[in-house]
């Protein structure tokens, strides 16, 4: 809370210095640094299925949104996606749809009753290599409409180390690779990491341990993958968290409804909590750094289009 107050004291500063505050009640502080910046894209990967990656973007867009931020979830695990049976919605349009000219970019997202948003991709999605050039840019000029409604864009990549899966961790800025104590989980996640840094040397990568037993496993995890990424790929991951194992989670699944929600006081829940207050923190405090730096309006979603044509 302490750092959240600072770091409105300096929004306020920003503002008396570009000449948009009058008053210390001219507007919140919090909608005046999103419009002054652009979409966060962050990319939630895994090196193998299985560890909870969908299950968690899914909860932490939702404790996201809770905290004031407008989240939209893409879902881009092409060909085995599932956020939305997470989520218990059935999307009636995806991007083939908007390819086709059958629908607008907005008319095909996805609204829930957790007030967070949903792009669904469907087959149609692989589609998008094989556009023309005036397919490309009337595509990218319905996708940047986009980025006046959504604060956070949370993507649910593939699983692995597919190319699709790592175009979207170079387009966003930064990733969260989600993995588990298992020992294959552990393996693959350090594929994924060595993979991903080998062609992006400045690549922002996060790590968090799912379904841990303790604190003092989740720690002891967490370093051996941070000591073998600076010692061999010379890289440094972040360690951003850690969530209890929890059966719980598992009954969510069955339900089709967020843990976050059917069990809001359970230990996973809680956790998801903590790194939610950690990413927005991170974004709360990188608006306040760049309030005054004009952005190009649609840049982000030229980005995450791009990676489908690499």
């Amino acid at each position: 809370m302490d750092q959240a107050e600072r770091l409105r004291e300096l929004v306020k500063i920003k503002k008396q210095e570009s000449g948009n505050f009058e008053n210390e009640n001219d507007s919140d502080e919090i909608s005046f640094i999103n419009k002054k910046t652009s979409t966060k894209v962050i990319a939630v990967a895994s090196g193998k299925g299985g560890v909870g990656k969908s299950n968690f973007t899914v909860n932490v867009a939702l404790e996201l949104n809770k905290m004031g931020n407008r989240v939209m979830i893409l879902d881009a695990d092409l060909g085995l996606a599932n956020v939305d049976i997470l989520l218990g919605i059935n999307p009636q349009y995806n991007l083939s749809h908007v390819l086709k000219e059958e629908k607008d970019m907005k008319d095909i997202i996805t609204e829930t009753e957790y007030g967070i948003k949903v792009i669904a991709s469907g087959s149609g999605v692989k589609e998008l290599v094989n556009l023309s050039n005036q397919q490309r840019n009337r595509f990218i000029e319905k996708i940047s409409e986009l980025e006046d409604i959504v604060d956070i864009l949370l993507i649910d990549t593939g699983a692995g180390i597919s190319k699709n899966t790592l175009s979207f961790m170079y387009a966003a800025d930064y990733s969260i690779v989600i993995t588990t104590p298992e020992p294959t989980a552990l393996m693959d996640a350090y594929g994924l990491i060595k993979v991903s840094s080998l062609n992006k040397k400045d690549i922002q990568l996060k790590l968090i341990v799912n379904m841990v037993n303790s604190k003092e496993e989740a720690r002891e995890i967490s370093s051996r993958v941070i000591l073998l990424s600076r010692r061999f790929l010379n890289i440094f991951v972040e360690p951003y968290g850690y969530i209890f194992r929890d059966k719980n989670v598992l009954n969510s699944v069955m339900t089709q409804k967020p843990f976050s929600i059917q069990y809001p006081d359970t230990k996973a829940t809680q956790c998801i909590k903590q790194i939610a207050e950690k990413i927005s923190a991170k974004i709360l405090k990188e608006n306040v750094q760049t309030v005054n730096v004009p952005q190009n309006a649609g840049n982000i979603f030229r980005k995450i289009f791009e990676v489908f044509n690499r």
